[in-house]
């Protein structure tokens, strides 16, 4: 840290800040408010039905209350997690991991570590000292955390907060920002000025009175848009918060002709050849000053579409993204196998992506990525990235990967295991000292390592067995669930850890012994250890009031149990 700069990990004028703070935890959080008028309103209500639409229904009135009042409102994510907090000299347990503090006008929200707030509150300090932990909890270094004053303002300053609480923080902003982006200025080359002329309209978009493409897709990521379908016959298309919905800006219905010229804007002159021979094609491009995406052109019934995939400029991070905080140690362990799973669109690689940007700012660390194709491109800052699109830097995974290990990385990104020759490489990497990061189309954290090993033929499973026992060390299955409080979405994450300390016997005798069912077992009686399965995390998002109890119940693997907890939260036992 400059010594030109104040110590922003010490004291500062917060008083107000910190009186604020007070004010929003105590009288603004959401699941206290609709708590306040659930309990009454079911006291003679037993049918679970009607205690699920008792509930969503009093979550919506509480927010439209907020809006029509003008106040925030706060959610306390993973309440029932403790820590102790990082200030020297202080013993106190902090509840919880998260708070997220949300704009019912805007739907603007920000997501904030618990210990920034108990920072603020008890010692008058804008941010805190993370100490970096691997699966076994060893020490190795630590980052600053600090409030991102700039966003908390824009969520919070419409909606009554005092003056003197953005005096405090205006006065504190520029040294915080300062010292925030000069962590990563002998790593990071400056950026170059864009360079937008090869995305205006062309002539045959001018002759056919149609939009560039690029406007399009400029358009659809102002709009909120996660997914694009450019399709003949039909106006642009975008998946907001999961729903197919045209774009209002755009009226006019496609042409195939117009739908192959924007495909073939979108292609390199070997890609079109490619495309004509084989009749789809998987591709990644950005667009200076908007995103990067991620596109799959194909042919359907005679006409040329595309799909595309917004890909954020910037990997967005793990308290952002509301994720468990034990993925963040994985990013730590000296070797082994991760896996990232979940059907398609479910998020995977932006959680992927995520923890790999942890690793870049915290990490002195060498990753390499093999992917079909680039999605995200990564910054360098602690860590430096060897970013390789597969059929273009290297012919296929296999030979990717052998070349890739005399690269000497420290962590390797494989896009998905998607045959028995990329989950051989990526076996013998995790063996070989690496650690090694992919993701597959499974719907659950325990039967991910039945896929890998079925994939085999029978007389191979057993030797695949013993090397998954050896080198996995987490198996993560998400899902993406509509928020029922506003508009967005969140990860409903099961987590299985593969670690010597699981309850009962050592998980990987499980794996070896060819005994998979167990492993369920392991995570509904190890919390402790991290572990959840995915209706601890479906609940958890309920009882916070973040999504409906009718999703709660239809994307949980276990009814029965959910209906028990939600059952519980309205004072009902279990019967």
């Amino acid at each position: 840290m400059s010594q030109d700069l104040p110590n922003m990990l010490s004291p500062q004028k917060l008083d107000a800040t910190a009186a604020y703070f007070r004010q929003l935890m105590s009288e603004n959080m959401l699941r206290d408010m609709v708590m306040e008028k659930y309990l009454p309103a079911v006291r003679s209500v037993f049918d679970n039905l009607e205690l699920r639409q008792i509930h969503d229904q009093i979550v919506q009135e509480v927010v439209q209350e907020c809006k029509d009042k003008k106040k925030p409102y706060c959610i306390k994510h993973f309440r029932n997690q403790r820590t102790k907090s990082s200030v020297p000299g202080d013993d106190a347990i902090i509840e919880g991991v998260y708070l997220e503090v949300a704009n019912p006008i805007t739907n603007k929200n920000l997501v904030i570590p618990m210990e920034i707030v108990h920072g603020i509150v008890n010692h008058r300090m804008p941010g805190f000292r993370e100490i970096m932990r691997n699966l076994g909890d060893s020490p190795l270094g630590h980052t600053d955390q600090y409030l991102e004053i700039k966003n908390f303002m824009k969520v919070v300053e419409p909606l009554g907060m005092p003056d003197q609480v953005g005096n405090e923080l205006e006065a504190l902003r520029p040294d915080i920002e300062e010292i925030v982006d000069s962590r990563f200025r002998a790593m990071t080359a400056e950026v170059k000025e864009l360079d937008q002329s090869g995305f205006q309209q062309d002539e045959y978009e001018r002759e056919r009175n149609i939009p560039s493409l690029f406007n399009i897709l400029k358009a659809m990521v102002q709009w909120g848009a996660d997914d694009i379908h450019i399709k003949a016959a039909c106006r642009p298309l975008g998946v907001l918060r999961g729903d197919v919905v045209a774009h209002p800006e755009f009226l006019t219905f496609l042409e195939a002709e117009d739908t192959q010229h924007y495909a073939f804007r979108a292609l390199s002159e070997e890609q079109i050849m490619q495309f004509e021979e084989t009749r789809e094609m998987d591709t990644s491009f950005s667009v200076p000053g908007v995103a990067r995406f991620r596109c799959n052109v194909y042919w359907a019934q005679g006409t040329v579409g595309m799909v595309l995939r917004l890909i954020p400029n910037d990997p967005l991070p793990t308290h952002v993204l509301i994720i468990p905080q034990i993925l963040k140690k994985l990013v730590f362990e000296r070797l082994g196998l991760v896996l990232v799973t979940g059907q398609t669109g479910s998020g995977k690689t932006t959680t992927l992506a995520s923890i790999i940007e942890f690793a870049n700012q915290n990490r002195q660390s060498h990753v390499l990525t093999l992917e079909n194709p680039v999605e995200y491109v990564y910054t360098n800052k602690n860590s430096v990235f060897t970013q390789r699109a597969i059929e273009i830097d290297s012919l296929s995974f296999p030979m990717g990967m052998r070349a890739g290990l005399r690269q000497k990385p420290d962590i390797i990104l494989i896009g998905e295991m998607r045959d028995q020759d990329t989950i051989i490489a990526g076996l013998k990497a995790a063996e070989t000292g690496h650690l090694v990061l992919s993701t597959l189309h499974t719907n659950d954290a325990v039967q991910t390592i039945n896929r890998i090993i079925n994939t085999f033929p029978p007389h191979e499973q057993e030797q695949v067995r013993l090397q998954l026992s050896e080198t996995i060390r987490a198996s993560i299955s998400q899902r993406l669930l509509k928020r029922w409080d506003r508009p967005g979405r969140v990860c409903s994450i099961e987590i299985l850890l593969i670690t010597p300390n699981a309850r009962g016997d050592n998980s990987r005798d499980y794996i070896r012994r060819n005994e998979i069912n167990e492993l369920y077992k392991v995570i509904e009686t190890s919390p402790y250890d991290g572990m959840q399965s995915g209706n601890m995390s479906l609940f958890e998002f309920y009882d916070n009031c973040v999504i409906s109890g009718s999703d709660a119940l239809a994307l949980s693997d276990n009814p029965e149990q959910m209906s028990q907890w939600i059952r519980r939260v309205a004072g009902k036992g279990v019967s």
